[in-house]
């Protein structure tokens, strides 16, 4: 089974950048292969509506997000949404690459802000790409990130990952050989 993790920050020294290693690293741990991905590593362009889809560099944005069963989306807030690189990346891919897929989020803000309007947003767009969206989301605070997370956080954290992990693994039998899934 393939999980991509997406950082929505490319600045590895950024409390989204390390969220999201934390959290792929999570993922690594049942036994799934990662693919962690940020907008620079992305290789594309911005859509400002006159990329074409057959673009090559989204076609193979394309192809490598139909490789994936999961999806962990880690983004702070930035004026009540994600990233606007973040967003990038899903503007160039139509329904059918995560038509199915499972969706675990995760969104970042500083001092006493809960990023809701973050993880709604990345909601949406999850859903609008077809994919499924795990009922339980995480908002941190930046400030527990440059300290280091506490158990509690990481239990957070891990619970996010494995309801994303078993899902998919229970909606895409062909994901995981080794374990049997639900067909649909």
């Amino acid at each position: 089974m393939k999980v991509m993790v997406v950082s929505a920050i490319s600045r590895e020294s950024s409390t989204c950048f390390v969220l999201a290693r934390t959290v792929a690293e999570l993922a690594a741990a049942h036994g799934v292969e990662v693919d962690f991905t940020h907008p620079v590593n992305a290789g594309l362009p911005i859509n400002d509506g006159t990329i074409a889809w057959d673009d090559p560099r989204a076609k193979a944005w394309q192809q490598r997000i139909a490789a994936i069963h999961a999806h962990l989306w880690v983004s702070p807030e930035y004026h009540s949404g994600m990233t606007g690189g973040m967003k990038n990346l899903f503007d160039h891919l139509a329904k059918e690459p995560m038509r199915g897929d499972v969706v675990g989020l995760f969104a970042l803000a500083g001092g006493a802000m809960a990023a809701l309007n973050t993880l709604n947003g990345m909601s949406v767009v999850a859903r609008s790409l077809g994919a499924w969206v795990a009922p339980e989301y995480c908002a941190i605070n930046s400030e527990e990130v440059k300290a280091g997370l506490d158990d509690a956080a990481r239990v957070r954290l891990e619970r996010i990952v494995a309801t994303v992990v078993d899902t998919a693994r229970r909606l895409q039998p062909d994901a995981d050989t080794d374990t049997p899934g639900i067909p649909f």
